[in-house]
């Protein structure tokens, strides 16, 4: 059973997290803009994402309510997000339904906006650009004893980096499509969705880290707990070469439940 003030304490600490930025001109980190998001729905709001930084930082963070969480855990399916919250809104169309997308997994699949649009299902889009695929980097340079290449598109080694007009793109197939400039603007834009007949998605720039003033970034090890992402066993590297014998050590710790 959970211990009550454990419950209060861990609920302190996810209103600490997901609190609105005194700096609305920085850039939000995914927990602020969850925090954003929450205080701008109400109960009957579900909240859906399948891949990258955000489920990890929704599980810990979104306070969910009659049924308010959908998530694909099984597989990280890139790509899912949009087709998956048109599917929700079809099954539940009384309900405010929240797709939480990185720009990485937008770009692989966003093509049912506009069969949102042609069939007037609104449902919104809550697109986080950190410019590149976050997740992978920390998972290729932190979790793994590698090095950043080509994840972020700062590391790409080319001479003109993409600048992606994702509202110019949502808005291209029908959706009504704006820019946040920051969490503010994010919590009057999720309320305006919702006199809307077509899908409506919301572009807001975003750092890497979830939670700010700790220092902590967005790997579950860094939580405390082992996500089993394998390693390198043979590397020229000594930084390698020390990470898989960290990733042994940690393989061989765990127990398996029946």
């Amino acid at each position: 059973a959970c211990d009550p003030e454990q419950r209060i304490d861990w609920l302190r600490a996810v209103d600490a997290y997901c609190a609105r930025p005194d700096d609305q001109d920085a850039k939000p980190t995914d927990g602020q803009v969850i925090g954003a998001v929450q205080r701008a729905t109400d109960d009957s709001a579900i909240a859906m994402c399948a891949a990258g930084t955000m489920p990890g930082a929704l599980k810990l963070l979104w306070q969910p309510s009659q049924g308010g969480y959908h998530m694909e855990y099984g597989y990280s399916c890139m790509g899912y997000e949009v087709a998956g919250a048109l599917g929700i809104k079809l099954a539940a169309p009384e309900r405010d339904v929240i797709c939480f997308v990185g720009d990485g997994s937008y770009m692989m699949a966003n093509a049912e906006l506009a069969t949102a649009v042609m069939r007037r299902i609104p449902f919104t889009v809550v697109l986080t650009d950190n410019r590149g695929y976050g997740c992978i980097n920390r998972l290729q340079t932190m979790g793994c004893g590698g090095e950043p290449f080509n994840n972020m598109y700062v590391d790409c080694n080319v001479e003109v980096q993409p600048e992606i007009d994702y509202v110019m793109h949502a808005a291209s197939m029908g959706a009504h499509a704006v820019k946040a400039a920051n969490t503010d603007q994010l919590e009057a834009e999720i309320k305006a969705a919702r006199t809307r007949n077509i899908p409506t998605v919301i572009v807001i720039d975003t750092i890497a880290k979830d939670f700010p003033g700790t220092g902590i970034e967005t790997t579950a090890g860094e939580h405390g707990y082992f996500w089993d992402v394998a390693v390198p066993q043979v590397s020229e590297r000594q930084k390698q070469r020390d990470r898989f014998a960290e990733y042994l050590n940690q393989i061989s710790n765990q127990s398996l439940a029946n």
